[in-house]
């Protein structure tokens, strides 16, 4: 019988790409960002925004050198071989690390000390239910196999040693990283631009920086097109 836990790990699992987008608007709507009129939450968004970079920076990472399917098939857990090289040798969840350290920027670029609180701490707890869920699946499928690779790789913080050589032994491939993570770059940036928007407006200082930021998004939003026209027409393919 399947335990509570792994059956509402499923569920996130199953509802991610509504549920979380969803849950990200509705603790900013909560919580609102606050106006940056302040030392402290100036570094609360550098942090944010740093938090965001790595998060991203550890995504392209795991895509770029050996991808691994998370979207499951037909929006459920499943995978064909375990993977465990690349970055997977390094964490066995690098994704996941990255998405809540990207979630967890937004939060403290918002500078809202509730909602960053709340919102790292209900992230957390999400991907920590759907890993449990990833686990079953996979030692039920792997079995020894499995065993000895969560017994080698930490579950969530990536093993820094070694790293410099996994890097330099893979041919990074980024036609992959831009066919795979566009929409996920788009949205590290469009969001925290917003936020950034907010926050000036609440300040009354939007009117200085609006030329800039609207700027910024046009310029995301047209990579953002150029590279889904140049997935969509077959243009850019993955070199593996």
């Amino acid at each position: 019988m399947t335990d509570l836990f792994t059956q509402w790990g499923n569920f996130l699992f199953h509802t991610r790409n509504v549920l979380f987008p969803v849950l990200v608007a509705t603790m900013l709507y909560l919580w609102p960002p606050v106006a940056i009129d302040n030392v402290p939450g100036i570094y609360l968004m550098s942090i944010g925004l740093l938090m965001i970079a790595v998060g991203q920076g550890l995504r392209i990472l795991a895509i770029g050198l050996s991808y691994i399917v998370r979207g499951g098939r037909m929006r459920r857990i499943y995978a064909e071989n375990l993977v465990t090289d690349g970055l997977f040798s390094h964490s066995r969840n690098p994704l996941y690390v990255g998405n809540i350290l990207i979630v967890m920027g937004f939060m403290f670029i918002a500078g809202n000390t509730v909602g960053l609180i709340v919102g790292s701490l209900v992230f957390m707890a999400i991907y920590r239910l759907i890993v449990h869920s990833e686990e079953q699946f996979l030692s039920g499928k792997f079995g020894d196999a499995y065993t000895a690779f969560c017994a080698d790789v930490p579950r969530w913080l990536p093993r820094i040693e070694g790293l410099r050589d996994t890097i330099k032994n893979y041919e990074f491939d980024w036609p992959k990283v831009a066919v795979k993570e566009y929409g996920t770059i788009m949205t590290s940036l469009m969001v925290p631009l917003g936020i950034i928007a907010y926050k000036l407006n609440v300040d009354n200082k939007l009117g200085d920086y609006q030329a800039l930021l609207i700027g910024l998004a046009v310029v995301v939003m047209a990579t953002y097109g150029y590279v889904r026209y140049l997935k969509k027409s077959g243009r850019l393919k993955p070199m593996r």
